[in-house]
């Protein structure tokens, strides 16, 4: 996949949205799943570990902007203090991430998703519920912020409002999108 300046030649239109959330108290929860993932924050490689769960759950939903990444970028990115993975596992196996950055008083929700064969089992609402509150427990979280997209999970957009955040920007952007 890649950019296109406008439509023509295959191009698709994408919207892409971006939301955000100014307090804490505007988080919902989403339903508690069963049985309950667990959520590991340490990782012996923290660069492998998060290219791994890009390429995992992001793949279906045309990801690319990081799939040509070397080691070295994935390090470069995940070995800031400022950078937080966060994976979650049921019986060892994965079912989804987050990737929070900080930037200076606002936390970027930078990747976020659950594996497919973890979809429809109540996971997407619990681990964004997860995120927002580790996000707001960073210090000095004024705000939360994420964009998404229409080739994004069909469950996505409506995750992300459903648990307090708000759409504060929309835009289309067009794509040559190639098959997976």
């Amino acid at each position: 996949m890649s950019l296109q300046p406008g439509p023509g030649d295959g191009a698709t239109a994408v919207t892409v949205w971006s939301l955000e959330m100014t307090s804490p108290s505007q988080v919902h929860s989403g339903r508690v799943p069963a049985p309950l993932p667990e959520l590991r924050t340490t990782h012996a490689d923290k660069a492998r570990t998060s290219r791994d769960c890009y390429a995992a759950i992001g793949t279906p939903w045309h990801w690319v902007d990081r799939a040509d990444w070397t080691l070295e970028q994935w390090q470069a990115w995940t070995d800031r203090p400022d950078h937080h993975l966060v994976t979650a596992w049921l019986d060892d196996a994965l079912v989804g991430y987050y990737e929070l950055e900080q930037q200076a008083g606002v936390v970027e929700i930078a990747y976020f998703g659950i594996t497919p064969g973890a979809m429809g089992r109540g996971f997407g609402g619990w681990l964004l519920t997860e995120t927002l509150q580790h996000a707001w427990r960073l210090p000095d979280t004024t705000r939360v912020w994420v964009h998404t997209c229409s080739l994004d999970a069909p469950a996505a957009l409506a995750n992300y409002e459903a648990r307090g955040m708000n759409r504060f920007a929309e835009h289309i952007e067009w794509r040559l999108v190639t098959p997976q």
